[in-house]
């Protein structure tokens, strides 16, 4: 007789498990890791263009702000966005210079925000409230002599309620992002005027 060559349906069967296995694993580390990356980016877009907002609104002798609002993704799935606010005679309006830089930001619906400014819990408004042409008050005031208040967004994981970032910034607009409950700074922005 001669030597069998070859692999046997069984050894072929848990070979194809271990690589589906190995795939899957993958797959959902590189998904959590993504959603991280978005919510990083969202902090980092939200922190340079407030800078510039307050810049603006001193330029300017306006009043900016930051609406927060429950709003729905494209999968139908409940999320908080960031719009952006200026002061004009009409009312509260998305700012007029600049359209492109104040777009609104939606953070991933795995997320969920908790917002304080000066030590007061603030909720997101309604998703109608946001409509521009209502006119809706920014609960985060940017105001046109350089100021804010001084606040705190927590993003924790809508499923377990881990901190995964905290913003912190001071009533001169200077901010500072940690990641988890980690109290080393990620990044330290100083943007006061």
């Amino acid at each position: 007789m001669g030597v069998q060559q070859g692999f046997s349906l069984i050894e072929m069967l848990v070979v194809l498990f271990v690589i589906v296995l190995m795939t899957s694993l993958v797959t959902l580390n590189v998904n959590s890791g993504a959603s991280d990356r978005v919510v990083q980016e969202r902090l980092e877009t939200l922190t340079a263009v407030a800078a510039y907002a307050m810049d603006e609104a001193q330029f300017s002798g306006t009043d900016f702000g930051v609406l927060f609002a429950n709003a729905t993704n494209e999968q139908g799935e409940p999320s908080v966005a960031v719009h952006w606010r200026q002061r004009l005679q009409a009312g509260w309006r998305q700012p007029q210079r600049s359209p492109e830089l104040f777009t609104s930001l939606e953070f991933p619906a795995d997320t969920r925000l908790q917002i304080s400014l000066d030590d007061v819990e603030v909720l997101p408004v309604s998703a109608d409230a946001a409509d521009p042409r209502r006119g809706t008050s920014p609960q985060w005031l940017l105001s046109a002599s350089g100021e804010t208040q001084a606040g705190e967004l927590l993003i924790r994981n809508a499923d377990d309620d881990k901190q995964l970032f905290r913003l912190v910034w001071d009533p001169l607009g200077r901010f500072t992002q940690y990641r988890g409950e980690n109290e080393t700074s990620i990044n330290d922005y100083a943007f006061a005027p």
